[in-house]
């Protein structure tokens, strides 16, 4: 959640106001006036024999609760500023938040194992009650990294454990996304007409580059990804050659790139590789039982929103019990950067409020 510095005053001096404003702010707030540094220190951890390493924000003081912060797929992981501001913040509120490194994320890749290491990073935190008292935790995501956040608390080992779920700018159904990515096209359900919106090639690139890694053929592969880049940079997609000569399965990804109606998707998707298809459903929330949810989920997404549309969390709130779901939508948000109005303001606070409400 980064807001923009153009943002309007906040009024009063809630909690919740201050956690906006300290988000605002650069070197001056007044919550950083009132609450020590949060120290941030990478760390090693173990859970059932597989190791990891993160991020662990803590002040000196006792905190109120667990957080686990899972970065998009950006390049910089962890390390993403945007997501050390939120750090940070949420450390001077007396949040534990631990941020894993997913090197897969840093690569532009989603695959099946993010579902594990984002539940093993909450495994890890609940274990520690010094940083998760009263099993007070819970688990957020942003853009692609909400469909491992979804699916991680899902598992069993952690599922009674994850009292809260939050969501930025995330998905429900990667099928939808494929085709809005593609061609521009979505829809809040399938009864719906198609809208359009002009999608952000930086959507496509990392669908791509992430399906391009499952790839058979080395040869291919390097292909492939040049033409995904050229792909993103070119004003008009019509003017690039499709390539030749590829194996089957590189072939099938570049036609299902290169598409521009949306009626097409689902044959497309068939046609994809065995693995990139187990990997796809591996980490599509729309193809499990989410009614096996314990967690309170606040969504978040932005209505502007080129990269995932809205009618993602749309579809997510509708699947989800009504008394476990909040689901907010602003119209300042551009995925997961943020120029609100002042209409967005009190959503915002609320949002704010629910997540300080799961601390002891």
């Amino acid at each position: 959640m980064i807001i923009s510095a153009c943002t309007p005053h906040l009024p009063g001096d809630s909690e919740a106001v201050l956690a906006l404003e300290d988000l605002v702010a650069g070197q001056s707030s007044r919550l950083k006036q009132q609450t020590p540094i949060p120290e941030r220190k990478t760390i090693a951890y173990q859970i059932y024999g597989r190791h990891y390493t993160g991020d662990l924000y803590l002040t000196a003081e006792r905190p109120r609760a667990g957080i686990v912060l899972v970065p998009g797929v950006v390049a910089a992981g962890k390390d993403d500023a945007r997501l050390v501001r939120l750090a940070h913040t949420l450390g001077r509120l007396r949040f534990a938040v631990l941020v894993p490194e997913l090197p897969g994320l840093r690569r532009l890749e989603i695959r099946a194992v993010n579902v594990r290491e984002v539940a093993d990073a909450f495994a890890y935190l609940t274990s520690r009650p010094e940083l998760a008292p009263g099993g007070r935790a819970g688990i957020a995501g942003f853009s692609y990294g909400a469909g491992p956040v979804l699916l991680a608390a899902l598992q069993p080992d952690i599922r009674e454990q994850v009292r809260f779920i939050m969501t930025l700018g995330g998905y429900y159904n990667l099928e939808s996304i494929a085709s809005y990515i593609t061609t521009g096209y979505y829809r809040t359900s399938e009864r719906d007409q198609w809208q359009y919106l002009s999608p952000h090639s930086y959507a496509a690139l990392v669908f791509g580059l992430s399906n391009t890694g499952l790839l058979n053929n080395d040869s291919d592969r390097r292909r492939l990804s040049s033409f995904i880049w050229e792909l993103s940079e070119a004003e008009d997609s019509s003017d690039l050659t499709p390539l030749k000569g590829l194996a089957d399965d590189a072939n099938a990804l570049q036609n299902l790139l290169i598409n521009q109606d949306p009626s097409r998707l689902p044959a497309l998707l068939d046609r994809l590789s065995p693995l990139m298809r187990k990997e796809l459903e591996s980490i599509n929330p729309a193809g499990h039982d989410l009614s096996e949810l314990k967690a309170q989920v606040i969504l978040l997404h932005g209505r502007s929103d080129n990269i995932i549309p809205y009618t993602e969390s749309v579809a997510l709130a509708r699947i989800l019990p009504q008394r476990q779901v909040r689901l907010f939508l602003i119209d300042g948000f551009a995925h997961v950067d943020v120029h609100l109005t002042r209409e967005d303001i009190p959503k915002l606070i609320q949002v704010m409020d629910l997540l300080l409400e799961q601390r002891i």
